[in-house]
């Protein structure tokens, strides 16, 4: 399989944040460790990178963003070295999405967009520190507790969004 052919069966993998310890990471996180360990594999640099950003500037309901949960959210994305040059690969968002949220092609060559409004940009070195405090299972049951109603709302809607896509197509 070649690059863009993974880079899109990664990004199409429906974006969901899992509730439990237990289930599948496909929220930004879990989609890019799967496209690292992949390309990782077929020899290519890469490292992880984290900004931050506010849920409530992305485009999701009013209702899902009055619920009660940590408004500053952090974004995990990739950059992949191409000809000596860090390229911006983020695969967040899957394509069934793209009537409301900024789902991102790639040409093999340029950056990509990064799929949430960005407040900062973190260093390379303290974006690994966060993905690794992202592992850590005391971390995700206090985010759970925290953000598990608005989660699990967001996750709805994002599925009946999938929907309502796949109906009209």
């Amino acid at each position: 399989m070649d690059i863009l052919d993974t880079f899109n069966q990664i990004r199409d993998i429906p974006y969901r944040i899992p509730l439990t310890l237990e289930e599948e990471d496909e929220c930004c996180v879990g989609k890019h460790k799967q496209l690292f360990e992949l390309l990782k594999k077929e020899g290519y640099n890469l490292r992880y990178r984290v900004c931050t950003f506010s849920w409530s500037d992305l485009n999701i309901p009013e209702d899902i963003k009055s619920l009660p949960h940590d408004s500053e959210s952090t974004h995990t994305y990739l950059e992949i070295e191409i000809d000596k040059k860090w390229i911006i690969m983020d695969v967040t968002w899957d394509i069934t999405l793209s009537k409301i949220l900024p789902v991102n092609n790639w040409d093999g060559t340029s950056d990509t967009k990064i799929s949430v409004p960005v407040k900062k940009i973190l260093s390379p070195e303290d974006s690994i520190k966060v993905v690794k405090e992202e592992e850590d299972k005391d971390s995700l049951i206090n985010d759970l507790r925290r953000n598990k109603e608005f989660y699990q709302a967001l996750n709805k809607w994002l599925e009946s969004q999938r929907l309502t896509s796949s109906i009209h197509r």
